[in-house]
């Protein structure tokens, strides 16, 4: 979940702008997709190429500081709940988990990168289908279902 996206869950925390943070929900579960292969990617290119520890190390960091420049651009300390300082916390608690998923040590070492300052609302992203959310049930559209893989074929229904 990138830290522009928090702006609208924290709209949506508020009941405003529900539909956007809907619309936020799906393609914030699209980028998870890619994350997920990269996960399995990247650990197999630093077998192949273990010099390519460093320029990992080196990506991620330029990323989180293009994150923090252009949401700070974006948000700035204008929204309710969202400061650059909190950007910056978010961003790069996430790089240290996305690290850590692919076999990497932290790069942010500090207590403060451990945890996210917007746990509050990473419930309204919904991304681990805990049903965290409220809808109308004649205006929603079920976007969170999870698909079986218990199952081989009609057989065992």
């Amino acid at each position: 979940m990138g830290s522009c996206v928090i702006f609208f869950y924290n709209l949506a925390s508020r009941q405003l702008m529900s539909g956007s943070a809907d619309v936020f929900k799906m393609i914030n579960r699209d980028e998870l997709s890619h994350v997920r292969l990269y996960q399995k990617l990247i650990p197999e290119a630093m077998a192949t190429f273990s010099h390519s520890v460093e320029q990992i190390y080196e990506m991620f960091d330029s990323a989180v500081k293009h994150e923090c420049r252009w949401t700070n651009h974006i948000v700035g300390n204008d929204i309710l709940g969202i400061t650059e300082y909190s950007t910056e916390q978010y961003t790069k608690y996430l790089a240290n988990i996305r690290l850590k998923a692919i076999g990497l040590e932290p790069l942010y070492r500090e207590e403060k990168y451990n945890k996210s300052p917007y746990n509050h609302l990473e419930r309204f992203s919904d991304t681990k289908k805990e049903g965290h959310t409220k809808a109308n049930f004649f205006e929603a559209t079920v976007t969170s279902y999870v698909m079986s893989s218990g199952l081989t074929g009609w057989d065992e229904i």
